[in-house]
């Protein structure tokens, strides 16, 4: 099982093995979130055939090198996005987006569409600098003190 820090895959796999096989800890009541846990990489067989390896949470998943994937998967888009209006098309609101237009008449899926743009989302936050992210996460951390401090002050 592979995901973020303290979401409950050692939890999951205790519940599934029907045994407390790995050491697991209560929601802390400080940030209402799971805890981190795990510091190793377990393979556990469980009694019906399956095979499930727990690993330690990670901080982030992304995805790499990600462009010639999103050319297959989405090799419709792609090649409509060559025919758009503006070279810098970002597929989202622009007048003379071959994608858009497609969406609107029912030729490509809207569910495709709606992923496509969460991986072009991923890719370009993946391929952001640390910097970049540290500053973005940074920024965001302060919105929202901020908004809090508002809502206190309204109070």
């Amino acid at each position: 099982m592979l995901g973020s820090s303290g979401v409950g895959k050692s939890t999951l796999l205790n519940n599934l093995s029907g045994e407390t096989l790995m050491k697991t800890d209560s929601i802390s009541t400080s940030t209402n979130k799971g805890k981190h846990i795990t510091s190793h990489r377990e393979l556990i067989i469980l009694e019906n055939g399956g095979i499930l390896i727990d690993n330690p949470g990670m901080r982030e998943v992304g995805i790499a090198d990600s462009a010639s994937g999103l050319e297959i998967t989405f090799e419709e888009i792609i090649k409509l996005s060559r025919d758009c209006k503006y070279k810098d098309c970002t597929h989202t609101n622009e007048i003379g987006c071959r994608v858009i237009e497609a969406v609107e008449k029912g030729q490509i899926d809207i569910a495709s569409y709606e992923n496509y743009l969460k991986m072009e989302k991923e890719k370009a936050y993946f391929e952001s600098t640390i910097t970049e992210r540290r500053k973005k996460d940074k920024d965001l951390g302060k919105i929202i003190k901020n908004y809090k401090k508002d809502i206190n002050r309204k109070k």
